[in-house]
C-alpha cells in the first residue's frame, strides 16, 4: 500500500471528506459509507476505511470494509463439515469497496488481506472457525482466488455464499 494511503478503524467522530460522493461503481456499496456512523453507533458493524492523505482534499475516504459477528447452520453447507459444531461461529464480511479513483491498485486484496488477519485474531481470542461473505455476481472468481469456497448454489440473484475457514487463512500467511 503506498505510504499515502493508509487503513485504519473507521472512527465515528472524525471527518472524510467525500465519504457523501464515494463512488466505487456498485450503487449498492456507495450507500454503505454514508450510513456508518450510524451502523458504527448502534454497534452492527465494525469498518476499517482507507484514507488517502496525500489527496488535496484532506482524509480522502480511498476505500473500506465492514464486518460483523456472524454464525452459520451447519446444515447451511453442501460440503461436510468434521468436528463442526450446529452453528458455526465466524466473522461475516458485509460489504467492501474501492473507490473509482484507486481501482486497480490491489487496494480490495489489501482489505481482504486485512479482513484475514483479522480474522485469524477473532478466532484466537473468541474461538470463530472463520470468514463467510456473500459474493455478488461478477465477483466470485475474486474470492475464490483468495481461497473462499462456495458453500452452497447461489441464489437466484447469483449471490453466492462463500466461506474461508481460519486453517487455510493461516496456511496462506504461514502461520501454521
Amino acid at each position: 500500500m503506498s505510504d499515502n494511503i493508509v487503513l485504519e478503524q473507521y472512527k465515528i467522530d472524525k471527518t472524510y471528506s467525500n465519504i457523501k460522493t464515494f463512488d466505487c461503481g456498485n450503487n449498492i456499496i456507495n450507500k454503505i459509507p454514508q450510513n456508518l456512523k450510524q451502523q458504527a453507533q448502534d454497534g452492527n458493524v465494525v469498518a476499517y476505511v482507507l484514507i488517502d492523505l496525500a489527496h488535496s482534499q484532506k482524509e480522502f475516504f480511498a476505500g473500506f470494509y465492514t464486518v460483523s459477528s456472524f454464525a452459520i447452520a451447519k446444515a447451511e453447507f453442501d460440503t461436510e463439515l468434521k468436528n463442526a459444531p450446529k452453528s458455526i461461529p465466524c466473522l461475516r464480511l458485509i460489504m467492501l469497496g474501492v473507490d473509482l479513483k484507486y481501482q486497480g491498485k490491489r487496494l480490495g486484496s489489501k482489505l481482504m488481506k486485512h479482513a484475514m488477519k483479522l480474522t485469524i485474531k477473532q478466532a484466537e481470542e473468541v474461538g470463530i472457525r472463520g470468514l463467510y461473505l456473500d459474493a455478488a455476481d461478477g465477483k466470485h472468481d475474486f474470492y475464490a482466488n483468495l481461497g473462499f469456497k462456495a458453500i452452497k448454489a447461489p441464489n437466484e440473484h447469483n449471490v453466492l455464499p462463500m466461506f474461508l475457514s481460519v486453517q487455510t487463512i493461516k496456511q496462506a500467511f504461514g502461520v501454521l
